[in-house]
């Protein structure tokens, strides 16, 4: 495996996180339901933290993954914006008798920010910022969310004001490609519209992330398939993080071929991807876990591209 061109220290950016949704859950049945439906167990989630989990289907295909956090009296969560109405109908399909509410805040901007002095320019705002021990931090109308992987950075979900005042006091600006891109390096992943109720968790590594699913804390949407997958070692499939050279940025689902002596085989379809320099992209795709690491990939569309596997920032011998 190669050494990632995200490892490097990037320059303080301000992102625009335009494919992110932004989600309230509140009502007095509010706890009882999400224990119900998420792959974590709520009841564990301490109110200065955020967790990465997943909503299944009863076959435990994921309508997406989600960060979840305390919020306000209730619980938010971000997810891809694409997927966000299709996930909340889902969610709000065993509610008819629980008290809660559902909905989207539009009127909520997202950010993130990552780079050098990343810390010296938020404190400028916020006199508390969130790190790896208290990864959620209020601050008035706005709520920052930290990241340690692949490298530091923050997620800011704040109102027009505020914003506004952040876009100013940045010099440079980048797009949701750029935070794409970052996820896809520390393996987190990506569930878009185009791969909802495709996959199980286990096969885009949440057994692998702390705390994403719980085996202990009983019976939610899609648990039997999802431990069964795990006590039978009946999942066969792994979430890669590939990089290299292409002409072109692969859609979501589009093919991944992996050069097998003198041939070509196709052997999974695209989760994410994002453009790095006009030549480099990274991607993220499911595939079958025995691949060698040392392998070469191409883009379907595209056979004078080359990709590699290139490690993620944590480990699988927990789930072996």
């Amino acid at each position: 495996m190669k050494k990632s061109l995200l490892k490097n220290q990037l320059p303080l950016t301000l992102m625009f996180l335009n494919d992110w949704d932004f989600i309230t859950i509140n009502g007095i049945d509010l706890i009882q339901y999400l224990q119900s439906q998420f792959t974590a167990d709520i009841l564990s989630l301490q109110k200065n933290k955020h967790l990465f989990t997943a909503h299944c289907n009863s076959k435990g295909k994921m309508h997406s993954t989600l960060h979840l956090f305390h919020y306000k009296k209730g619980f938010a969560y971000i997810l891809r914006k694409s997927v966000a109405q299709k996930q909340i109908d889902e969610l709000k399909k065993y509610s008819i008798f629980s008290k809660i509410t559902i909905q989207k805040e539009p009127d909520i901007i997202l950010l993130g920010v990552v780079g050098q002095d990343a810390q010296q320019k938020l404190k400028i705002f916020f006199p508390q910022l969130p790190n790896q021990e208290k990864s959620v931090i209020f601050f008035k109308e706005t709520v920052l969310l930290h990241f340690h992987l692949p490298t530091e950075r923050f997620l800011i979900a704040t109102n027009k004001i505020i914003a506004n005042q952040l876009i100013q006091c940045f010099r440079i600006h980048s797009n949701s490609q750029q935070w794409l891109a970052l996820n896809i390096s520390a393996g987190i992943a990506n569930i878009d519209i185009e791969n909802t109720q495709k996959f199980i968790p286990q096969s885009a590594n949440l057994e692998a992330l702390p705390a994403s699913i719980s085996f202990q804390k009983g019976c939610y949407i899609g648990q039997e398939i999802i431990a069964l997958t795990k006590y039978k070692g009946a999942n066969k499939n792994r979430m890669f993080f590939l990089q290299g050279t292409a002409k072109t940025t692969p859609k979501i689902g589009d093919g991944i071929e992996w050069q097998c002596k003198n041939n070509w085989r196709l052997v999974g379809k695209v989760l994410a991807a994002a453009k790095l320099t006009d030549r480099k992209i990274s991607i993220q795709i499911i595939m079958n876990h025995e691949i060698p690491a040392n392998s070469i990939f191409r883009l379907i569309k595209e056979e004078n591209s080359r990709l590699r596997i290139y490690p993620l920032p944590y480990s699988f011998e927990k789930i072996k």
